[in-house]
């Protein structure tokens, strides 16, 4: 199924090429990339219920995993707002690479639900944490670019933006709370205790903290729109160091 789905991903990306250049419409490139997802993401169930748990043990199949979740909910949205074809080839090549990252991911050598729920949130939660960021970025970049009286060929509502990156944030707290309180139920079992001195955690914790600090004070104080997108993209760059830079010590 990995190689049909980069097959498949592959085929995106020319298509999106040559819709770039006029010879297809934009829209032709939905289908590839969702058999592409499609195949993966079966993979991915194929692998579950063999295992009878997460899949994946390491980094390289979260990431993955992560990548090809984000290029699943960025298609949904596209489905909305046709603009963001235009990234079609981007997207394509993130999904290939992020699929290419299962060839060396291992199998998970744990079997309680109470891991897969803990990563599966971890999983949301930094998605979410991405998406946000990105949101934002797109939103200041296009209002500076709005404020010089130019319109970008690729253009999104802002209206559009500052919801989605409100939402995202908001999810990304919930998500990293379940993270938590899952992972907190599953080392009870696994360790006896309901906390362990694990970097990764401990990095997990300070993010609980800024997105709870951040929700909390656009709840109260209502932060300024271009404040509220700065902690937003913060956030997300942390996220993305706790991702590929700290490392379980379990």
């Amino acid at each position: 199924m990995l190689v049909i789905s980069i097959s498949f991903y592959l085929l995106s990306f020319v298509i999106a090429l040559l819709s770039y250049y006029g010879k297809l419409p934009n829209r032709t490139v939905l289908f590839p990339i969702f058999l592409a997802l499609f195949s993966y993401f079966a993979h991915v169930l194929y692998m579950s219920f063999k295992l009878g748990s997460f899949p994946f043990a390491n980094v390289y199949g979260f990431i993955g995993l992560l990548g090809n979740t984000m290029i699943l909910i960025l298609m949904g949205f596209s489905l909305k707002n046709p603009q963001l074809l235009k990234l079609s080839a981007i997207f394509s090549f993130f999904g290939l690479m992020s699929t290419l990252l299962a060839l060396p991911s291992e199998p998970s050598p744990y079997r309680n639900p109470l891991y897969s729920l803990h990563t599966l949130s971890a999983l949301f939660a930094y998605a979410c944490a991405f998406l946000g960021g990105l949101a934002s970025l797109f939103r200041l970049a296009l209002e500076k670019k709005l404020k010089h009286k130019h319109v970008p060929a690729f253009f999104l509502p802002i209206n559009l933006l500052r919801s989605l990156e409100r939402l995202m944030m908001n999810l990304s707290f919930v998500f990293f709370t379940f993270t938590l309180l899952f992972g907190s139920l599953w080392t009870r079992i696994h360790f006896g205790k309901h906390w362990i001195d694990d970097p990764k955690l401990l990095f997990t914790l300070l993010l609980w903290i800024y997105y709870a600090l951040v929700v909390h004070m656009n709840l109260i104080r209502g932060l300024k729109p271009k404040q509220l997108s700065t902690f937003i993209i913060l956030g997300g760059f942390l996220s993305l160091l706790n991702l590929l830079f700290v490392r379980h010590e379990i």
